[in-house]
């Protein structure tokens, strides 16, 4: 798969919760969170866009988040995450999301197999959710190095 890298600077305002990850257990923790943001921002009755973003952040940190919607203010219980990436590599997976790990290892063995210098954070963003798992689709960001000279 060749690695679609983009140059456009895209910036991140997200309201979430973050934890630690151990034993790579990314998909658990990332559940918990998101049920718990989602808990607050449902009871809050807060406005937003519907969009789950999971961070993977230095560390072993991790931040599940939401965008509001504008001149929505985020409850208690919220943290707020703000970062941009200017060079990262993008990637549309469409299929299940049990899948995720494979296309993750596929796109970082591209990016160690080039010039290319992964870096902290990445994401994945998800699509409005779909019953048909075949049809789910996953934005995967992979935030890259300066480019070389």
């Amino acid at each position: 798969m060749p690695l679609d890298i983009q140059e456009s600077p895209i910036r991140f305002r997200l309201h979430g919760r973050s934890g630690i990850v151990t034993d790579q257990r990314y998909a658990e923790v990332g559940m918990r969170l998101m049920n718990e943001m989602w808990q607050i921002v449902k009871t809050a009755n807060i406005s937003n866009q519907g969009i789950n973003h999971w961070v993977y952040l230095p560390q072993g940190r991790m931040f599940t988040g939401v965008e509001l919607a504008p001149g929505a203010t985020a409850p208690d219980g919220l943290e707020s995450l703000e970062f941009q990436l200017d060079r990262y590599v993008k990637h549309l997976h469409i299929g299940p999301y049990h899948a995720l790990p494979q296309v993750w290892e596929r796109l970082t063995a591209e990016l160690a197999a080039s010039s290319e210098t992964m870096t902290l954070p990445s994401l994945e963003v998800y699509g409005h959710h779909c019953e048909e798992e075949a049809k789910q689709e996953t934005t995967v960001l992979i935030g890259l190095g300066a480019r070389h000279a």
